[in-house]
């Protein structure tokens, strides 16, 4: 796929916006990620309240992320086969209610921990089924060479809501008023739901394969396969996810143990981390043309040793400053390969081959949980917060290492077959 448009003149970061479908989408999704945003933290701190064990927390993130690994692949399938439009706003809808039962639950006192990982659940199926039918849609609302751009600012929106939400949420959460946050999210997805409504799709490919569900799954599994570099990028996404996102899950107690501070204090680490993912989304949307394997790996490989150097400090500003740089590498480098994935996939199998993607990137979250959970928990291993992020930054330096060392072998050879053209 070239890098440049019709006009000979390579995109900057924000050339979708010049599309109107764009534009309304972009629009709808984000205020839904801000509600998300808020929504998160206030599961985190909630349950950090209910219960002080790590595997409850870690609990909670495979709650909210397992139906990603496990509901995802029908939603591809659901997004290849079916109107992408109302399945998105289906979605949608489901996510409201979800948020509307959690604001009747808060206000009649009956949340408990096992209540939490319940309708963190719930909130999980809306995830499996947002991110095939976000990414197809995304690339069905520009033309082809303005998708890097499309990405790109996917990107960006998603980490600036990484700021904004927390930071709305952290006054909220801090007062107890848990049913205004996901009150708020509610109301995000009522607006999502208004807006995309008045999108039209540009024309694309349907699957029109009338073999067995499952079969078609395994299809698109086949395609990433043969699309290479597509399962590579899968297969990175999926380590890194297991290994070293997964930090993320005991950042209230490390907050608390490490750091000397208050456990309601992860959510300002939060915020640093979605500022430092907002540039580095950005910066990725102004060199898409170069995007590759071995620049994705990478990206990742300071990522991963940033994590690393975290696990050991006791500062608290030098947390933030971390952070900030963990976000910065880690969404440079998912950014550059949601785009070189983007590039190589076929129309027909997209939805399916982006539930992949959603699942490697968040579904696989659950698992590096319970990993991370075990280590750190009383109930398992005991190690603590500290050396559980180190082993897993450890780890994902070495399998980053790895497919940065190897990533030449695996060179795009077949050309892009994008929506909208």
């Amino acid at each position: 796929m070239s890098s440049v448009s019709a006009e000979g003149v390579r995109p900057s970061p924000l050339t979708a916006l010049q599309h109107d479908r764009f534009r309304r989408f972009f629009i709808g999704s984000s205020t839904a990620q801000l509600g998300f945003w808020l929504s998160h933290i206030s599961y985190q701190d909630l349950m950090a309240e209910r219960t002080d064990d790590e595997l409850w927390l870690a609990g909670l993130f495979a709650a909210t992320f397992a139906p990603v690994m496990f509901i995802g692949p029908f939603g591809g399938v659901l997004v290849d086969r079916f109107d992408r439009k109302r399945v998105l706003l289906g979605t949608y809808c489901w996510i409201v209610a979800i948020a509307l039962l959690q604001v009747v639950l808060v206000l009649t006192d009956a949340i408990t921990p096992v209540g939490l990982l319940i309708t963190g659940a719930g909130v999980g199926v809306g995830l499996a089924l947002l991110g095939p039918a976000s990414g197809a849609v995304t690339a069905n609302t520009v033309p082809v060479y303005d998708l890097p751009s499309a990405i790109s600012l996917g990107s960006m929106a998603s980490n600036l809501s990484r700021i904004l939400g927390p930071a709305i949420a952290a006054p909220l959460v801090a007062a107890n008023l848990f049913e205004v946050t996901w009150g708020l999210y509610a109301a995000a997805g009522v607006l999502a739901l208004f807006v995309i409504s008045g999108v039209r799709l540009l024309p694309y490919e349907r699957d029109i394969d009338d073999t067995p569900v499952l079969q078609r799954i395994a299809s698109g599994l086949r395609h990433a396969r043969d699309r290479q570099p597509a399962g590579q990028v899968l297969g990175l996404t999926a380590m890194v996810s297991i290994l070293a996102v997964s930090h993320v899950t005991v950042m209230p107690n490390f907050v608390e143990k490490s750091l000397s501070r208050p456990a309601g204090d992860f959510v300002w680490l939060g915020v640093a981390t979605g500022a430092g993912s907002l540039v580095g989304a950005a910066v990725i949307g102004s060199i898409t043309g170069a995007a590759t394997l071995r620049r994705s790996a990478g990206l990742l490989v300071p990522y991963a040793v940033a994590i690393i150097v975290f696990s050991q400090i006791t500062s608290f500003v030098l947390a933030i400053v971390l952070q900030i740089l963990i976000g910065f590498f880690y969404f440079a480098g998912m950014t550059s390969s949601q785009i070189l994935l983007q590039q190589v996939v076929g129309e027909s199998h997209r939805g399916r081959v982006m539930s992949l993607f959603q699942i490697t990137w968040a579904g696989l979250v659950p698992v590096g949980a319970l990993f991370i959970g075990l280590l750190a928990g009383d109930a398992g291993l005991g190690l603590g917060p500290a050396r559980a992020i180190a082993v897993g930054g450890i780890g994902s330096l070495v399998s980053v290492l790895y497919v940065f060392t190897t990533a030449r072998r695996y060179e795009r050879v077949l050309p892009s077959s994008s929506g909208g053209v």
